[in-house]
Order: structure tokens, then C-alpha cells, then sequence
């Protein structure tokens, strides 16, 4: 067993991206004793392709950078909110003999789908989409056969189903290993309340009156959604037809 070093209590989500990952943890940067980044160095994305082909890779990844670095963080709790450790690189992290805990954060798929598609960031056909995102050819739960003739949409529609078979998947592995998990969804933190239940549920101190004012100000302004950069729509009637030709061709909902 490699040596790992003293850590504090670690927090990872499992997400798609596209759902507010950088919001959360502005969100839980309010609560007291709590360090939380979004995708801080070393950054995951960097090392996705070689741990997607080599999983040794994603050891040599925990070893030499991450799990350093984690150990360096001052509070008690260590919160990294990257989508991008869903891709690869939970599995590693248990062979070594951390079990973080696991926040599950969710977003509707069309939203996603339709975000990642306004962007022009398509899994496996744009270079955005092989760096940050799963590729219907990496090592998935969710096949998809003959997907180079699929709508740039219906790729993006796929991976939102193919994070929520890890979501679910990775849950049940953390849970039966003794780890605290969370399901959350964007549009349910949207008020202090939420939010300090959120935290309570996550066994979060509660925040200050500092913290509370914090929040406050940042549930008054806007989530980042990147509005301006999206320059592709469809409506929802051509969403949904794309949606369902895809569920067809997947024999149906998965579960």
C-alpha cells in the first residue's frame, strides 16, 4: 500500500459540468472551516486522456500532485467541486485507501446538453470536448454505437446519461464504504436556507454571521451561465425529437 499523506476530510462532486460547479463552491466557501475550490492545480483536465487509457496514470496523479496538494490545505475540510474527477479518477483515489465524500450534483440533461451544444463543446468532436469531457470511445458505463453519425446535440444528450449511470454508481460505492453523500440540485440552492440545510446535510459547521452575509450577497447575484459565448440553439421541440431517436437507439431510458 503507497503512503499517502495526513489529508483533511475530502470533498469531491460528481457532476456534468454545466451545473454549477463553480457556484457550489463559492456557496460552500461560507461556511466556516471549509476550503473549497473549483478546479484548482493541479488541474485534472491536464492528466484526463492518460488516466481515461492508462488507469496507472490516475495513481501517478493522486501520488506525485493531488493528494500533496490536498494535504497542504489549512481548514479541516478540503472541498474541490472539478466535474472532471467523475472522468476516471475516483476509482484510483480508493486504491490508494481514500474514500472522500461525495457531493451529487445535478442539473436537468437538456439544460446541460443544451449549454454544452450552445457552447460548441462536444464530447470527442471539438477540442474542448476531448479535454474537459467523456468521449463515446474512453471506457464508459453507457456504450454508443456508430456515434460519429449522431447530432452534435444527441453526443452532448449522452454524456449528461452517461454522468448520471457514474452518479448513481458512485454513490452506492461511497455509501457502502462508509462516506457521507449528498444529491443536490442546482435550482434547489437558491436561498440561505437551502443552502445552510445543504450544509447541514454535507455536517458542515454552520456559518457566522460573516458567513451568513457572504451568502446573502452571492444568492443576489447571477450564476455565471456563459450566456454570451453560446452562439448554437435548438427549440425544445427539436431537443426533444433528437432526445428521444437517441433513447431509441440506446433501447431506451437507461437505468
Amino acid at each position: 500500500m503507497p503512503l499517502v499523506p495526513a489529508l483533511p476530510r475530502t470533498i469531491f462532486t460528481v457532476t456534468t459540468g454545466r451545473s454549477g460547479t463553480g457556484w457550489l463552491a463559492r456557496l460552500l466557501s461560507c461556511f466556516p472551516e471549509v476550503e473549497a475550490l473549483h478546479e484548482p492545480p493541479p488541474r485534472m483536465h491536464k492528466w484526463l486522456r492518460r488516466v481515461l487509457e492508462d488507469p496507472h496514470a490516475g495513481r501517478c496523479f493522486w501520488e506525485e500532485e493531488k493528494l500533496p496538494a490536498i494535504a497542504r490545505c489549512r481548514q479541516p475540510v478540503y472541498v474541490e467541486t472539478s466535474h472532471l474527477f467523475a472522468k476516471g479518477f475516483f476509482e484510483p483515489l480508493l486504491e490508494l485507501g481514500v474514500v472522500p465524500d461525495l457531493i451529487l450534483l445535478r442539473r436537468h440533461p437538456r439544460k446541460v446538453a443544451a449549454s454544452l451544444f450552445g457552447l460548441n463543446t462536444i464530447p470527442g468532436r471539438t477540442e474542448l470536448g476531448r479535454t474537459y469531457y467523456l468521449c463515446p470511445d474512453d471506457p464508459v458505463l453507457l456504450p454508443l454505437p456508430d456515434w460519429q453519425e449522431l447530432h452534435d446535440y444527441q453526443i452532448c444528450y449522452w454524456y449528461c446519461l452517461e454522468t448520471e449511470q457514474r452518479r448513481r454508481r458512485y454513490g452506492e460505492q461511497a455509501k457502502s464504504l462508509g462516506a457521507r453523500v449528498v444529491e443536490v440540485d442546482l435550482e434547489d440552492l437558491t436561498t440561505g436556507t437551502a443552502v445552510r440545510r445543504f450544509g447541514a446535510a454535507l455536517d458542515l459547521p454552520p456559518p457566522g454571521w460573516l458567513g451568513r452575509w457572504r451568502l446573502h450577497r452571492l444568492l443576489q447575484s447571477p450564476v455565471n451561465t456563459k450566456q454570451r459565448r453560446k452562439q448554437r440553439t435548438l427549440s425544445e421541440t427539436e431537443m426533444a425529437d433528437l432526445e428521444a431517436d437517441l433513447l431509441e437507439r440506446l433501447g431506451g431510458a437507461p437505468r
